[in-house]
């Protein structure tokens, strides 16, 4: 772009006072712009939008835009205007000239511009040529007109250009097919994998990597897969990015017409847990639309680390709104640094406790709450974006319990149970049954004695021995270990001392596994707000590492509004 760095030059110079008088104001304008390639259009579906890809300082004038049926060599314009079958709609800034086909769009900061589409019936083949220039503010509009509709004639200096936009059927588009080899990565190692692509058409070829299907997505910290070489055809130039699949590394080839072969290679870190992966290429010949050959194919990381789930912190705030915080498997930042709303009015609840763990996919117990009329209500998990599914009703007379704790799974049968301590400290059991329609069992006697605790919290399986553990906070501040043991009849063992100086804390919860070690960590919120992780250690007697301060999980102030987390 020589033209751009003498134009910028010459601003410089006038800045200086070197030139200052030598030209007029006008021709200081110092704007440019590029292109990208040309457009292909499917007939009745998408749109070529004629805004420059880039720009180079801010415009101050107007961009003309001219469409022919013809190459833009002719200053007659005898083949100008639009070719049957495409469609010019126009932005606000943009106004139709009296000459055919040619279109005055307003650049003053931002820049406008025209779209065109074709029509369902648009023949395959058809083509329109576009020529662009540009007036700075001072300077005849006529001619860049002029220089518009003979572009072709120009160089690509900044301030022209030329391009096609061609109607390709559907049809003729998938004579282009591609054909992707993936064999398996092994962690600590690399592989080479390729693509053959039959190129009818000129195209531009993607493959980007992630999770395959019925996976969570990955952590950018986790992907610890690397392209480390791309190596291509004769026909075939490559801008593809090196580096970690999680940092933008991807495959791009711009191909011609031919046969080609692309080779890459891949190097996973030695800690690269064994995931699923899916390439995904697609080959673009059309710029927009759905009908773009594409192809994906599946492979494993051969590796002895298993993906570990994923976990949502669930908080209630004194402004009844439930929020989900995203867990990242990372100690240092168990959370990602924002929080979203499930919903609206939970504060009708005055018993809100979660069954087990939810996931980042929304799989899990889901959870339970109790209304001030003494009504229970389930919430399953949705399974999607959603997190939760809409409320059924488990039935009236709660109001008996003072307190409800979801425990995960007690019994051993795989399904979330449900803790309830009466007003006289009996402490009871609702096994879950997996239905929706009717969730728990009868109740059974778990035992007397459970008034002592001011907080009870299902914290899954803390131990490492599989069962899921619970644990209670007299009213003096000491957190009690009861210990899984597996069995509906007995399901604790004997309880053991955690510690004193838990009464610091307004509210607990033990969210699943934040750090990726196979454990369910603690999140406790203190009485100003601010949210503490303690990493679960696999020890009965020690359960807990020390806290640490959980940051960079969203906004502070919402957070320490919140009054129940879950």
């Amino acid at each position: 772009m020589r033209r751009i760095l003498a134009v910028s030059g010459s601003v410089a110079l006038l800045a200086t006072g070197a030139l200052a008088g030598a030209m007029p104001a006008a021709a200081v304008d110092s704007f440019a712009f590029e292109m990208g390639r040309d457009w292909t259009l499917m007939p009745g579906e998408g749109l070529a939008e004629l805004r420059p890809d880039s720009w180079y300082n801010e415009a101050d004038g107007t961009l003309v835009y001219a469409l022919s049926k013809k190459q833009l060599n002719d200053p007659a314009w005898a083949a100008g205007g639009v070719p049957a079958g495409l469609a010019v709609s126009l932005e606000s800034g943009c106004k139709a000239a009296a000459t055919a086909g040619v279109y005055l769009c307003d650049a003053h900061g931002d820049i406008s511009y025209p779209e065109v589409s074709a029509t369902a019936t648009a023949a395959h083949g058809t083509t329109a040529y576009l020529g662009l220039a540009y007036a700075p503010s001072g300077t005849s509009v006529d001619k860049a007109v002029k220089e518009a509709q003979t572009a072709a004639t120009y160089s690509e200096d900044g301030l022209h250009a030329a391009r096609t936009i061609t109607v390709k059927s559907a049809e003729h588009v998938a004579q282009n097919t591609l054909a992707l080899n993936t064999p398996t990565l092994k962690a600590g190692d690399s592989v080479t994998q390729s693509i053959t692509v039959h190129a009818v058409d000129a195209g531009h070829l993607s493959i980007m990597f992630g999770p395959s299907e019925g996976q969570r997505g990955w952590e950018e910290s986790e992907a610890d897969i690397r392209i480390d070489s791309v190596s291509r055809g004769d026909n075939t130039t490559c801008d593809h990015t090196l580096g970690s699949v999680a940092y933008g590394g991807e495959v791009r080839c711009d191909i011609t017409p031919g046969d080609v072969t692309i080779d890459y290679t891949l190097t996973a870190g030695a800690k690269m847990a064994a995931w699923k992966v899916d390439a995904s290429a697609v080959y673009e010949v059309y710029n927009w639309g759905t009908h773009n050959p594409e192809t994906s194919s599946h492979f494993v990381i051969d590796s002895p680390y298993p993906v570990r789930p994923h976990h949502l912190l669930l908080a209630r705030g004194k402004d009844g709104l439930l929020r989900y915080h995203h867990g990242t498997g990372s100690a240092s930042q168990p959370f990602r640094d924002y929080e979203e709303i499930v919903g609206h009015g939970w504060n009708i609840y005055n018993q809100l406790t979660k069954l087990a763990p939810v996931t980042v996919q929304a799989g899990g117990g889901g959870l339970v709450g109790r209304d001030t009329s003494g009504v229970l209500w389930h919430y399953r998990t949705s399974g999607d974006w959603n997190t939760l599914a809409g409320r059924t009703k488990v039935g009236a007379g709660w109001n008996v319990y003072n307190k409800l704790a979801g425990v995960t799974d007690l019994t051993g049968d795989g399904r979330p149970d449900l803790l309830a301590r009466d007003t006289s400290g009996v402490l009871w059991l609702y096994k879950g049954t997996g239905t929706n329609t009717a969730p728990f069992a009868v109740r059974t006697r778990v035992g007397g004695g459970w008034g002592g605790y001011n907080e009870l919290t299902g914290s899954g399986d803390v131990t490492g021995d599989g069962r899921a553990d619970l644990l209670a906070r007299d009213t003096s501040g000491v957190l009690w270990l009861y210990k899984g043991t597996g069995t509906a009849a007995s399901p604790f063992a004997a309880r053991t001392r955690v510690g004193g100086g838990w009464s610091a804390y307004r509210s607990m919860s033990s969210p699943g596994d934040l750090t990726d070690d196979g454990r369910a960590d603690l999140v406790v919120q203190d009485t100003s707000g601010v949210l503490w992780l303690y990493r679960a250690t696999g020890s009965a007697t020690a359960p807990y590492a020390a806290r640490v301060k959980v940051t960079g999980a969203g906004d502070t102030s919402t957070i320490s509004g919140y009054n129940t987390l879950l």
